[in-house]
């Protein structure tokens, strides 16, 4: 975990015995789960195992059947002023004339209200937001012209545009390749200074290399407070054997076992 002076308060999530799903469908079942100050935490499972509904629950878009959620001590929908969300797809038309700094702009909505009109402190935020992410040299560039980690990188920004105390992100390198990927969360680990990170993602070897603490849901939560991964998580949440294989520079994603 990260030490920083602003971390202070209540905790940025914790969660209770929660249940929740859709039209009367569990997807979720007796959650419970703290995420500390400065944390970054890793959320991995398959599909359809419950990660986008469990941050649905989090930003209070989908009502607990059971059981409660406190994000720095309020319900979802109070305490979500505090977090800025990445989600998993952020579509827009390749032909409508938008500019990487319009799109990270459009992240100070949230504290603007009826006011139509952007602020100058809405322009140094954005700003502020554009150079942590290594963007702003690319503020005026279209976003149709921009690669797959560059578009990421002003999704993030627009993220940070409300500077959020927690930062919530659903499989941000689904879309890029394995270098691009690697500078993602080198990005994250630099954020990860100055506020607590959620990450869900499907990708098991690299995350263990850069979280602090890392779970698997498949309906249920399986947590290790290290950013390991064990043959009992995997199995307990995939519901079958598990077979990991590193390429590349070797590195570890599961404690020594014997044969």
């Amino acid at each position: 975990m990260s030490e920083h002076p602003s971390f202070s308060g209540p905790i940025p999530i914790e969660i209770k015995d929660l249940s929740a799903g859709y039209e009367g469908e569990t997807v979720l079942e007796d959650i419970n789960l703290k995420v500390e100050h400065g944390e970054f935490f890793g959320l991995i499972g398959p599909n359809g195992g419950g990660k986008t509904t469990l941050l649905k629950a989090l930003l209070g878009l989908i009502k607990p059947s059971k059981g409660r959620i406190s994000i720095y001590g309020r319900e979802p929908r109070e305490g979500r002023k505090h977090i800025g969300y990445v989600p998993q797809y952020s579509l827009f038309d390749r032909e409508f004339p938008i500019k990487v700094k319009n799109v990270v702009m459009m992240g100070r909505r949230s504290s603007r209200g009826m006011n139509p009109w952007y602020s100058g402190k809405d322009r140094e935020e954005t700003e502020r937001a554009l150079r942590s992410v290594d963007m702003w040299e690319l503020k005026d560039r279209h976003m149709a012209r921009l690669s797959g980690g560059q578009k990421q990188r002003v999704f993030i920004a627009r993220a940070l545009a409300s500077r959020p105390k927690l930062l919530l992100l659903d499989e941000p390198t689904a879309s890029v390749d394995a270098r691009i990927e690697e500078s993602i969360y080198e990005l994250l680990a630099h954020l990860n200074d100055e506020m607590t990170i959620v990450l869900v993602t499907h990708d098991i070897g690299v995350v263990s290399s850069h979280v602090g603490s890392l779970a698997c849901i498949n309906r249920h939560l399986f947590k290790n407070d290290e950013p390991l991964l064990t043959p009992e998580m995997l199995e307990m949440a995939y519901q079958c054997p598990v077979d990991l294989i590193a390429h590349g520079v070797p590195h570890r994603v599961l404690p020594p076992h014997d044969h």
